[in-house]
């Protein structure tokens, strides 16, 4: 079965609190575990970007689940490419809380030699506000 990532972007409805943010985390967890699918979730209190990554139907049919969910609009997939491994193998659902995660924000050095995926480097763009999120939605849709 071939496996893939999807990234997407969207725009929360409303800012999430802790405990709602906890609880989305565990509910996709124990969702994503049965469905064979990991990836990371990071939210900067008003922008969400996932890496969604597993068996190409299992993700696809998931991704229509996650457009569906009123907790956010705007949602917009990236990239959606054939991988070799996962990235994200550890985590049926990591999430990442910018706000509340300043250390995040730091950037790290990286060694030379090592080339990261192409999703790295997009959460890594996210988490440093280098990527234009509302400009890149308005321009999507035509506003």
């Amino acid at each position: 079965m071939e496996l893939i990532e999807l990234i997407y972007i969207s725009t929360v409805t409303t800012p999430l609190c802790d405990e709602e943010l906890e609880s989305l985390r565990r509910q996709c967890a124990a969702a994503n575990q049965l469905r064979g699918i990991s990836g990371m979730l990071l939210y900067d209190g008003h922008h969400f970007m996932q890496v969604i990554e597993g068996e190409r139907p299992k993700v696809e049919q998931l991704f229509e689940h996650i457009k569906q969910d009123k907790r956010h609009i705007n949602v917009e997939a990236l990239i959606c490419n054939p991988i070799k491994k996962r990235n994200f193998r550890k985590w049926a659902m990591g999430l990442i809380d910018l706000d509340k995660n300043p250390s995040y924000r730091e950037v790290k050095k990286s060694r030379p030699h090592r080339r990261l995926p192409l999703s790295y480097k997009l959460l890594k763009s996210f988490r440093n506000h280098e990527f234009e999120i509302d400009e890149h939605i308005e321009r999507s849709f035509g506003n």
